[in-house]
């Protein structure tokens, strides 16, 4: 960041014609554009970042298209209380934090293994975007997009979606019958558009 700074001030310093002033205005256009998208996980550190390998489960990522519609969760129902529940769910079938490993592999190949429950599937990536094929126990497709942090990497999905999911995981370990911690997830989430849930992760 210091660096991009430097040679802002340079340019700017620089430039003392009107054409080249003109030339400068785009460049700080430019500039200014790309260093945004690097603080907002956007620029090449997401893009290229390796999610290849085993990551440990540390618990429910929860994320928004905006501060505001966190804020506003935050407040009716608490975003603290949805990841919590989410997490008491996915307990149930054994994917539980610290226990819990997500495996993608070098030929495309996922596997989510925890103690009740192993799920195989198929994995694909393109930018910051990755796709989650499960199969065989069951079918579901999660797109997502990985968000890094400094101790690993958040995988934000849309909420619903991501519930459904963990609807799914239970029908599998005979979990869902008449289970209201679901249904007080999916009350929560039914005026909270543009909400995301995911997998928190560590290597």
């Amino acid at each position: 960041m210091k660096k991009v700074f430097v040679i802002l001030s340079a340019l700017v310093l620089c430039a003392t014609t009107a054409s080249a002033q003109s030339w400068l205005d785009d460049f700080l256009k430019v500039a200014t554009e790309k260093v945004g998208d690097v603080i907002s996980g956007k620029g090449a550190a997401t893009t290229a970042f390796d999610i290849k390998g085993s990551w440990k489960y540390q618990g429910i990522a929860i994320g928004a298209s905006s501060d505001d519609i966190l804020s506003s969760l935050a407040t009716s129902a608490g975003s603290g209380t949805i990841e919590k529940k989410c997490d008491e769910l996915l307990a149930k079938a054994g994917i539980k934090p610290g226990v819990a490993t997500l495996n993608f592999k070098d030929d495309g190949s996922f596997t989510l293994n925890a103690g009740k429950i192993n799920l195989p599937g198929t994995w694909t990536k393109e930018g910051s975007k990755l796709t989650i094929n499960f199969a065989k126990l069951f079918t579901f497709k999660l797109v997502g997009t990985i968000k890094t942090n400094a101790t690993g990497c958040e995988i934000l999905f849309d909420a619903d979606k991501f519930v459904g999911w963990i609807s799914k995981v239970l029908e599998v370990v005979n979990k869902v019958a008449n289970n209201s911690t679901l249904g007080s997830v999916q009350s929560m989430l039914a005026n909270a558009k543009g909400v995301k849930l995911g997998f928190k992760l560590e290597k």
